[in-house]
Formats: C-alpha cells, sequence, structure tokens
C-alpha cells in the first residue's frame, strides 16, 4: 500500500491533499473527529436559518462547505479503521 491516500475531495486532478497512512490510528481518528464535528456544526447552524432567499450559488456553498470535512472525515475514518483491523 502507497504511504500517501489521496482524498476524494481533492480539487484538481492532481491529488495535494493526501493521508500519511504511516500516522498513528490515534492522530487519524483526532483529525477524523474534528472534521465530522466541523461539517456536522454546520449543518447544526443551518438548520435554524431560513433558505428562502438563497441563490444557487450560495446553496452550493453551503453543501460543499458541510460535505468536504464530512467526507475527508469518513476518509479518515476508513483509514482508521484499516490500521486498526490490522494490529
Amino acid at each position: 500500500m502507497d504511504r500517501y491516500r489521496p482524498l476524494k475531495t481533492n480539487a484538481t486532478s492532481t491529488s495535494v491533499m493526501l493521508i500519511d497512512t504511516n500516522v498513528e490510528a490515534s492522530q487519524l481518528l483526532e483529525n477524523a473527529l474534528f472534521r465530522i464535528g466541523t461539517g456536522t456544526g454546520l449543518l447544526e447552524a443551518l438548520t435554524s436559518v431560513t433558505l428562502q432567499n438563497v441563490g444557487e450559488a450560495d446553496f452550493h456553498r453551503l453543501i460543499s462547505s458541510a460535505y468536504v470535512p464530512l467526507q475527508e472525515g469518513l476518509e479518515l475514518l476508513e483509514q482508521f479503521h484499516s490500521k486498526s483491523s490490522k494490529k
């Protein structure tokens, strides 16, 4: 397995955001929890907002702002699980 695993959330065809698969499992978990907390925090804040006058571009930014940290958190958890199951 390669040491660096590209994230699905890279904005370009060249992967610049990578997971170091050699780090301690605890670091993977801590970063996953941070990203998932960020994404869910945004979604929780949005539950109290009225979106009546939100344009398509603004809606896309809101969705992306929640999607990116949640997707990255999921990928970190997948790497954590992979690392933990090999022990």
